[in-house]
């Protein structure tokens, strides 16, 4: 796997640096020199590997690795406290699809599963118990093939909601514009202008872009009769411990613009790498998450909704569009999560030395590795304007360096 990362670390400059295709930017001549050392040379420590990639950030960066009972055995910052919320993109996708699961446990059996708030036994209902399988049609009213898209394909990008021509990649104009507040009506009529853009087939290609998990945000909050925040706020922030003030979604992030973020959740979230870690525990110990006391909450997701999060949910369909298939990487998917391993196509042969990660595109990087048991969160706010972005996107800077330390990682702990 190691050998085939560094063949797309390659293929990603000669890309770049080819069609000059991304957005010209200011650039830390110093950063981009480090960033180049980086690519070309060594490090032979966590540290040094860390102190070395941080120089190339806008903000700084934090990473933190945690053993398979949720403790953290490395720690260490620049400039960016491992407490300070920022956004996540991509990271967000991990997120909703957590939230997901955790509907679809509490409304089974609220009085097992810990912290469900209002969503108790029996009130996700509208259209049938919410699971996977419920359909657009029986939760949202809609009709022909479209109507048959189910909310498992929606949380692993199957669905057929491409954004319209194209490689289908994108997004809907609404989903960064919808107005704080938003009623259901625009909500609807949000998800209704995705649906009627779409050309794809249900079930047929994978296509990473936001408007499935907007569309699936949308099927939680009718089948539950609660907003996206309630939910949000129920289920994850109050069991938790987030910074409801601070942990809230934003249908643009980039700008200043304050933006319902009810659709947004394959980017929009922001939160800080201690607090993520809290809920990413959930996932490396088969459903005990953590407090805010550091202590544990077990049943916080069944063993069920783990292992269908980290599973291969392809299902048959084909790389349609995919930011990595371009440069000969296979990387499938679960829910919300890329499954990085080296024999892609066979999930059985990918559990063997399977990373499940959700990547951010400003750098952001949390991944838990099953097989070791343990996991691993890179906080940074890359935008752009240090790292040298007309050479590397911030994501491949991030992979970069995760897969330098992960050896050692593996040294430290043994295994």
């Amino acid at each position: 796997m190691k050998s085939t990362f560094y063949t797309l670390i390659l293929s990603l400059i000669s890309f770049s640096l080819f069609f000059n295709c991304l957005k010209s930017v200011e650039t830390d001549k110093d950063a981009r020199s480090t960033l180049l050392a980086g690519i070309v040379g060594s490090c032979f420590t966590i540290d040094s590997c860390f102190d070395q990639y941080a120089k190339t950030t806008d903000e700084g960066a934090s990473f933190q690795v945690y053993d398979q009972s949720g403790n953290r055995i490395y720690a260490r910052q620049s400039v960016l406290d491992y407490n300070t919320y920022r956004p996540i993109a991509s990271g967000s996708k991990w997120v909703t699809a957590i939230t997901a699961m955790r509907a679809i446990d509490c409304n089974t059996n609220s009085g097992t599963f810990a912290g469900c708030g209002t969503v108790t036994t029996g009130t996700c209902v509208t259209g049938g118990a919410l699971s996977l399988s419920r359909t657009t049609g029986e939760i949202l009213g809609w009709t022909g093939t479209k109507g048959t898209i189910t909310l498992r394909q929606l949380l692993s990008f199957t669905s057929g909601l491409n954004a319209g021509g194209g490689n289908g990649s994108g997004q809907a104009t609404c989903i960064s514009t919808l107005p704080m507040g938003a009623t259901g009506t625009q909500k609807d009529t949000c998800v209704n202008e995705i649906r009627d853009q779409s050309t794809g087939t249900p079930g047929a290609l994978f296509q990473y872009n936001s408007n499935h998990m907007a569309v699936a945000q949308r099927m939680l909050e009718v089948s539950c009769a609660k907003t996206w925040d309630t939910l949000f706020t129920q289920l994850i922030v109050t069991p938790l411990g987030w910074d409801a003030s601070q942990a809230v979604w934003r249908g643009n992030y980039r700008t200043s613009e304050v933006t319902d973020g009810s659709l947004s959740g394959a980017f929009g979230l922001s939160i800080s790498p201690e607090h993520y870690a809290r809920m990413l525990n959930a996932l490396l110990t088969n459903g005990t998450a953590k407090n805010a006391a550091g202590s544990n909450i077990a049943n916080f997701l069944s063993t069920t909704s783990v292992t269908e999060i980290l599973a291969d949910q392809y299902n048959g369909a084909k790389i349609g569009y995919s930011q990595f298939s371009a440069f000969g990487y296979r990387w499938q998917y679960g829910l919300g999560n890329w499954r990085f391993c080296t024999t892609t196509d066979i999930p059985s042969e990918c559990d063997r030395d399977l990373i499940s990660h959700s990547i951010g595109i400003n750098g952001f990087y949390p991944w838990v590795d099953k097989n070791r048991n343990y996991m691993a969160i890179l906080a940074v706010n890359n935008i752009g304007r240090k790292n040298g972005l007309s050479l590397l996107p911030a994501s491949s800077t991030s992979l970069f360096f995760a897969e330098t330390v992960r050896p050692l990682i593996h040294l430290q702990i043994g295994r």
